[in-house]
């Protein structure tokens, strides 16, 4: 029994109150008015206790039925911190960069990439997002839907800054991969937009998209948004002279196949691997499979040779010699090819070439060109992170600046996904299911005082797992 209680029971003795008992229910003490009688059944006295009320060390005894003259509890703030505590973690690297590069609005920068990742938030939603959100950065932006329109233009035509950005990223990259996408504009003023068909064939406007990404560290590096025909090596080689990337090796897609584009990479001095297209002459460059390997339990035949200031590469995939050939036979019965085409056809399944200024194992000029699906999976995270605002955007630096916060969202996307993989969760876990189940943990501020709500077993489970130190 505590001090103070034991000097309130021994008071209320001293004024000639009797029979009373202090119980402990939950370590707080509460009084009884405890006596006997006699039982006639068992003829033995038995205990009868009557609750009076709860003792306190402040107001005392608070009778029964009474709440006492207890003061009213001050206002409380409740926001999501476990999230937002690991999308601080994951940004810190490139906050500083952030901060030199738009000394001006980088807080508002922050805030729409945040709120982005965490949910759908266009601009008209960014202030309420935000607010849910505990701000472990101690930033105050201005989330006037307004004042981040105002920041889009800003940010889009401030080239020389977003260079900064790109050049911190890819300052670390060995090996980068390009490929060119595009978004759909419903704009009628955004003269970058140039009309071309969907996947549903419907003639829309859409803003063509150039994306590096690092295969070295899963990083997108750079995006810009490009005018007219993208499918053009010089557009490529303008991109590389905004960023830091001395020595890195381009990996490009099928789609930039041509004579023209690979003298101009030749000419540049650039290290790049290229895929051929099945119809290219090149395959009937013979060609020794005197190597062999697995890739993902396949296994990859082998061989190259040096033809023309170049390397060959050419890799015979045995499963997928197998499947192509039952697709070709399938085509055959469908009436959909001939037999000319068939035995055409035949001579190539499986077979993959590779023209490369490397000169390298196959095996490691084959892992590059596999490669390739990084850029496609972050232009699809990409796609997914700026649908919060469908590009209504009045002008083109507009356009610009919303496709840098886009990027900025897909870095710190990337950066969750990477710590996911290399926990080894991705098949139970998403970055967006991640920061679902961080939104659970709450700070909670109460005047001056400020305490993280309890953690869920199962989220400090998986914060373990992903050697996340964010709780207290």
């Amino acid at each position: 029994m505590e001090d103070w209680v034991c000097a309130w029971l021994e008071e209320q003795r001293q004024k000639g109150e009797k029979c009373l008992e202090i119980k402990y229910i939950q370590n707080k003490p509460y009084v009884y008015h405890s006596t006997s009688v006699y039982d006639k059944k068992t003829k033995s006295p038995k205990k009868v206790s009557t609750y009076l009320g709860r003792l306190t060390k402040d107001a005392g005894l608070i009778p029964k039925g009474s709440r006492g003259n207890r003061p009213l509890s001050s206002p409380r703030t409740i926001r999501e911190y476990g999230n937002a505590a690991l999308m601080a973690e994951e940004f810190a690297d490139l906050l500083p960069v952030l901060q030199d590069a738009f000394t001006d609005c980088w807080q508002e920068l922050v805030a729409l990439t945040f709120t982005r990742v965490a949910g759908y938030a266009p601009l008209s939603r960014v202030a309420d997002a935000w607010e849910k959100l505990d701000n472990v950065l101690d930033i105050k932006p201005d989330c006037d839907p307004r004042t981040l329109s105002r920041v889009l233009t800003e940010v889009g035509g401030d080239r020389t800054a977003q260079q900064m950005v790109f050049q911190h990223l890819s300052s670390r990259a060995q090996h980068l991969v390009y490929d060119l996408s595009f978004v759909f504009s419903c704009s009628d003023t955004v003269n970058l937009a140039e009309f071309g068909y969907n996947a549903d064939d419907i003639w829309l406007p859409r803003v063509n998209i150039a994306l590096f990404s690092a295969t070295d560290t899963g990083l997108p590096v750079m995006i810009r948004g490009l005018p007219g025909s993208v499918r053009d090596v010089t557009t490529l080689l303008r991109s590389l002279q905004e960023i830091d990337a001395p020595g890195a090796t381009l990996v490009l897609d099928r789609g930039f196949v041509s004579e023209a584009n690979e003298n101009l990479l030749l000419e540049s001095g650039l290290q790049f691997v290229l895929p051929m297209r099945r119809n290219s002459r090149r395959y009937e460059t013979r060609i020794h499979l005197t190597d062999h390997f697995f890739y993902h339990k396949r296994l990859i035949h082998a061989g190259r040779r040096e033809v023309d200031g170049v390397t060959l590469y050419l890799y015979e995939d045995l499963d997928l010699a197998a499947e192509e050939e039952k697709m070709l036979y399938r085509l055959l019965e469908e009436g959909k090819i001939e037999r000319e085409t068939l035995n055409r056809r035949l001579k190539r399944v499986g077979r993959i070439l590779v023209v490369s200024s490397l000169k390298a194992e196959p095996r490691e000029v084959y892992d590059l060109y596999k490669s390739r699906n990084l850029v496609e999976e972050h232009f699809s995270a990409f796609k997914s992170l700026i649908q919060a605002d469908k590009l209504y955007l009045r002008d083109s630096t507009a356009v610009f600046g919303h496709v840098f916060v886009g990027f900025l969202c897909l870095y710190l996307y990337c950066r969750i996904l990477n710590r996911i993989k290399k926990a080894g969760m991705t098949a139970h876990l998403s970055p967006h299911g991640l920061l679902l189940k961080l939104s659970k943990v709450y700070a909670v501020e109460s005047g001056e005082e400020r305490g993280i709500t309890e953690v869920p077993k199962q989220v400090r489970k998986i914060a373990e797992r992903l050697e996340l130190d964010i709780f207290p």
